[in-house]
């Protein structure tokens, strides 16, 4: 849904290019777009790449327009930590920030693929909680996005014979919803001292 609105952007552009400021008032009217919003992104693009000038980062748009969707989700991703869903299929809905549940709206794109994980840009309630202009991510990348508001969980510390150490299985939670489970990682930078009693 967000490359759709991206895609929507370069259209737009290309259209201001191409018509004068009446026509293309008539042919987004004609094509159930709003003219004066599209002006307000306009704004806020301009706004955006005169604070981001003096930090030397690169707004131009890149040779031949597309933008690799992965990056665009990660950093949307990053202001959008709180409406993060994981799919529970026994309830066939998402499980988000702090015990939420909710469904993908069905206008969405990914409405019937139902991916394992995804992030909305807008929680709204109707007849029930739907999240609107979603995205499927993947987990890992809200890991890497939170920092320190991953809680993580330890289980089942045991010594390890093969790999000579001890192991122990890793959850970890961002706002309750469970991004990483049941991986296996080294105990001793956990707790050195219970390490080395099971060792």
């Amino acid at each position: 849904d967000f490359l759709g609105l991206l895609k929507l952007w370069y259209y737009l552009e290309e259209l201001g290019d191409e018509l004068s400021s009446s026509a293309l008032r008539r042919r987004m009217k004609a094509e159930y777009l709003n003219f004066v919003r599209w002006r307000e992104w306009q704004d806020l693009v301009r706004q955006l790449r005169e604070v981001t000038r003096p930090l030397g980062i690169d707004t131009s748009r890149r040779e031949g327009g597309a933008a690799d969707p992965d990056a665009v989700h990660r950093a949307l991703l990053t202001g959008l930590l709180s409406h993060l869903g994981i799919r529970d299929e026994l309830k066939r809905d998402y499980l988000g920030a702090r015990g939420t549940r909710f469904r993908i709206f069905p206008g969405s794109a990914l409405a019937k693929q139902q991916p394992d994980a995804v992030m909305a840009a807008e929680l709204v309630e109707t007849s029930q909680l739907f999240a609107r202009t979603v995205a499927r991510i993947d987990p890992a990348w809200a890991e890497a996005a939170a920092g320190d508001l991953v809680k993580r969980r330890y289980a089942e510390p045991h010594w390890e014979r093969k790999q000579g150490q001890a192991v122990a299985s890793e959850t970890a939670t961002l706002y309750g919803v469970p991004i990483v489970r049941n991986r296996r990682v080294g105990f001793a930078k956990v707790d050195p001292a219970w390490s080395r009693d099971l060792f």
